[in-house]
């Protein structure tokens, strides 16, 4: 790999009685086919996208406001940014001490920081991007993703390769992406629109829905409702803390399995989808628009048995709330 340039600026401006340090910085280089990138900073937000060239180009803007200029410069000697390169491997870093979980001392009172690193490169490079304070952005690449934060949203569109997401403090959506999605959020919702491969998501607290996704999904959430729209695969989705509301395609895709502690359940399905329900409550009733053989006892909480004959297996259950089987509008089936 060859470095071919780098940029550095610095400039202090004043506002009012506080200083605000600005630091701009412009890299580029060039990474071979298949070639690794990443960025491991204690601040700021990772904007991807990719070219047509095998050249990396890179833009790092800066800013920090700790009411001094002379603190802010000493801020940003401590944590330079700086390039590690091998033959096939670029890391853009930026942390004080060199820890990845070293925050640095943010005992200074008056305390604002902004920054962005912004990435141009080639789309079969590989990427491992970490940050403590930002979000991050990835879009059209085609190979594997991993994009961690501490305190920030993850937005992924046209991706090709596996992906592994994770936040404690945001969002995350996803856009017409394919391959092995995995996405953790400890502070937010999950969004995954179009796009196909497998999916496997969970968030600690906020909502999660999928729609339009071709493949088999495994969604949980432990303080939000989940949705799935046309989802064309096996589901499995569970919640401790809000409703499930499903759409299920035609033909019918696979085995469904949904469990809520805190909530009801309604399922849409087309009239002729061939099934197995079994669907229970204890804080409700279940009611099905589809005919079902029913087996043993009919009972106001509980109702299982096969529909237009029998096949894939359908299993609801709710510990608080009904359950309700209905026929999908005609639009969707």
């Amino acid at each position: 790999m060859k470095p071919l340039l780098t940029v550095l600026t610095i400039v202090a401006t004043a506002a009012g009685c506080l200083a605000a340090t600005d630091e701009s910085l412009d890299h580029r280089a060039t990474l071979p086919p298949g070639g690794r990138f990443g960025i491991d900073v204690d601040f700021g937000s990772i904007e991807i996208t990719t070219n047509a060239t095998r050249d990396v180009v890179i833009t790092v803007a800066r800013t920090v406001d700790l009411g001094s200029e002379a603190r802010e410069k000493a801020y940003l000697a401590e944590r330079p940014v700086t390039f590690e390169t091998e033959a096939d491997r670029l890391v853009v870093r930026s942390r004080k001490g060199g820890g990845v979980f070293n925050r640095g001392n943010w005992g200074w009172g008056h305390t604002k920081l902004k920054g962005l690193y912004t990435v141009s490169l080639p789309a079969d490079c590989s990427l491992d991007l970490h940050t403590s304070g930002g979000s991050i952005r990835v879009t059209g690449t085609q190979a594997a993703v991993k994009a961690h934060t501490s305190g920030g949203s993850l937005r992924f569109v046209g991706l090709r390769g596996p992906l592994d997401g994770g936040t404690s403090g945001g969002k995350i959506e996803v856009s017409e992406s394919t391959g092995e999605l995995l996405l953790n959020t400890s502070g937010g919702s999950i969004e995954v629109h179009g796009g196909s491969g497998t999916l496997n998501s969970a968030t600690s607290g906020g909502s999660i829905r999928v729609r339009n996704f071709a493949g088999p999904a495994r969604i949980r959430s432990s303080g939000g409702s989940l949705t799935l729209e046309n989802v064309a695969g096996a589901v499995t989705g569970s919640t401790s803390g809000g409703s499930i509301s499903a759409v299920i395609p035609s033909p019918f895709p696979g085995a469904v399995r949904l469990d809520t502690s805190g909530g009801s359940i309604t399922v849409k399905l087309p009239e002729a989808a061939a099934f197995n329900l079994d669907a229970s409550t204890s804080g409700g009733g279940v009611s099905s628009d589809l005919p079902v053989q029913m087996e043993g006892k009919k009972k106001r909480n509980q109702l299982k048995g096969p529909v237009n004959g029998g096949g894939p297996t359908v299993e609801l259950h709710t510990s608080g709330g009904g359950i309700h089987v209905k026929a999908a509008p005609a639009a969707l089936r």
